[in-house]
């Protein structure tokens, strides 16, 4: 991941660097553009935001929406423990966000204090959809 700043807005980005040459076999290219469909089909408040997709010889550039409150992981482990009511404000994001998914009919499959980003603004973003899927309705999951 790397920071950059927006041209044209002036905000900061967040870039997500894929080397091609890590791509050779259909499954992780698969991977890598389900993942960017994903992300285009799902706008919620609390998911984190793709704006653009680039290619070049050598990468996959995502540029997406930047979280710069670090991730809960840290967040926790920094303050050893939350408050009852910023934990429940927290949670209350998180399922907003992955009942909008589900909405949509995505599983993320990889929910995790470290998957969860926070904006520094007080916003609450589930990122990271590198494993996640497309199910259809009554589908049954077995993996």
């Amino acid at each position: 991941m790397y920071l950059a700043v927006h041209k044209l807005t002036g905000k900061f980005v967040a870039i997500k660097m894929i080397e091609l040459c890590q791509l050779k076999d259909k499954y992780s290219r698969k991977k890598v553009f389900q993942e960017v469909y994903i992300l285009k089909k799902i706008r919620h408040s609390n998911i984190i935001r793709l704006y653009e997709v680039f290619e070049n010889k050598k990468h996959i550039m995502m540029v997406m929406e930047y979280a710069g409150g670090g991730d809960l992981y840290h967040l926790v482990k920094k303050s050893e423990h939350l408050t009852e009511d910023e934990t429940k404000y927290i949670f209350k994001k998180i399922a907003q966000g992955v009942a909008h998914c589900h909405c949509r009919s995505v599983l993320h499959r990889d929910i995790k204090l470290d998957n969860i980003l926070l904006d520094g603004e007080g916003g609450v973003k589930i990122c990271d959809f590198g494993v996640s899927r497309l199910v259809t309705k009554n589908e049954w999951i077995q993996e």
